[in-house]
């Protein structure tokens, strides 16, 4: 630029640099002058801003609706209301069809994950046996070299005279056992295993040396509950029997407060429901006081209870409202995808939009002189 123009023409100084501070040259200094302001406020690091900007560390955060939430006494699994409702004893409810054939398919992969174990165990252990064999059989053959080394001592001792003596070297060329190999004639070719030449090949696909497996750990064949993680037996899930509040809505595969409360047939929505273990009803924890506990009864069926253990508190519905649960989701990514920066290009980029970035240099100083020219 300093070449191509003269110190008459002013072009603003706009070429910003990652961890330097943006500056515009003032129109009385000249093209390629530096200012010192610009060298002291040069920085060794990159700002929040600038790192945000170029999509390292970024934090997206969204606020979940209604529809992210399952509404109370919705399977688990299969997302919809229950024909044959039971729960766990953390209070999640399921469809006893899919909790049961959940259960079942972890129980075949943990049996099929302990069968690979016990495989690789026993690999291991014949390893280990065929090791010790080999040691053993070493420890015999350098017994067995040691004995005959001291009955062949002589006989070594006597060949080796018969070789540095002229007549004993012409006996030993003529027939003796201590013969130079046999050379190669003329075209004659050279038998060579192949084979142990190409372990030394890396280059070659069949000789890559490839890594051993990860070795597996024990495998604890106990299922599981989908949703708590913890330990669930068929025999550990309790029957529910909820009170329908709309027929129709149900027919439909569900909603929000299709389930109300056995007592005060009020519907079921956010509030905090309970299980009577015994009776297997679903009231509300507010008719507890009033209703159970006085004659520790089930107020529906007349079932008695044993004490408060007798009472299960059942996991609450999701709604869109903080005040009911958690509804802001945050999602935390060291380096920006292109997928990110094709969904939230106008946060990032310049009013411009990938024009003004991705501009070159030569365009920008002839648009600068047409309009000073102009």
């Amino acid at each position: 630029i300093q070449s191509g123009c003269d110190n008459t023409s002013r072009l603003p100084l706009c070429t910003p640099s990652a961890g330097r501070v943006k500056l515009q040259r003032d129109s009385s200094t000249p093209i390629g002058h530096v200012p010192a302001l610009q060298a002291l406020e040069d920085r060794s690091f990159y700002t929040h801003k600038e790192r945000k900007e170029a999509g390292f560390a970024g934090t997206r955060k969204d606020v979940l609706g209604t529809d992210c939430f399952l509404p109370f006494g919705h399977c688990a699994l299969s997302l919809k209301a229950p024909k044959e409702p039971v729960c766990t004893p953390e209070g999640w409810i399921y469809d006893r069809e899919f909790i049961l054939e959940n259960l079942l398919r972890q129980k075949l992969e943990k049996q099929a994950d302990a069968k690979k174990y016990e495989a690789q165990e026993q690999r291991k252990a014949r390893a280990q046996q065929a090791e010790l064999q080999e040691a053993d059989q070493r420890e015999i053959d350098e017994f067995r070299r040691a004995e005959q080394s001291l009955l062949s001592e002589d006989a070594r001792h006597k060949r080796a005279l018969d070789r540095s003596s002229p007549a004993g070297s012409m006996s030993s060329t003529a027939g003796g056992s201590d013969r130079p190999e046999k050379k190669l004639r003329q075209g004659e070719l050279l038998v060579v295993d192949k084979a142990k030449f190409r372990e030394k090949s890396f280059w070659a696909p069949q000789c890559t040396q490839s890594a051993a497996p990860a070795e597996l750990k024990k495998v604890d064949t106990t299922t599981r509950c989908p949703m708590s993680g913890k330990k669930l037996r068929v025999k550990d899930l309790i029957p529910v029997k909820f009170e329908v509040y709309d027929q129709k809505m149900l027919q439909e595969g569900g909603g929000r407060g299709v389930f109300c409360c056995a007592v005060s047939k009020h519907p079921i929505t956010h509030q905090q429901a309970v299980l009577i273990k015994p009776s297997g009803v679903v009231v509300l924890e507010s008719v507890l006081e009033d209703c159970v506990y006085k004659d520790m009864v089930c107020p529906v069926t007349g079932a008695k209870l044993k004490g408060k253990d007798d009472i299960l508190k059942l996991q609450q519905g999701g709604t869109g409202f903080a005040s009911h649960n958690e509804v802001e989701a945050k999602s935390f990514s060291m380096i920006r995808s292109f997928a990110g920066d094709a969904r939230t290009q106008q946060g990032h980029l310049p009013r411009a939009g990938f024009v003004g970035l991705h501009e070159p240099p030569e365009s920008a100083v002839t648009q600068a002189r047409m309009r000073q020219s102009g």
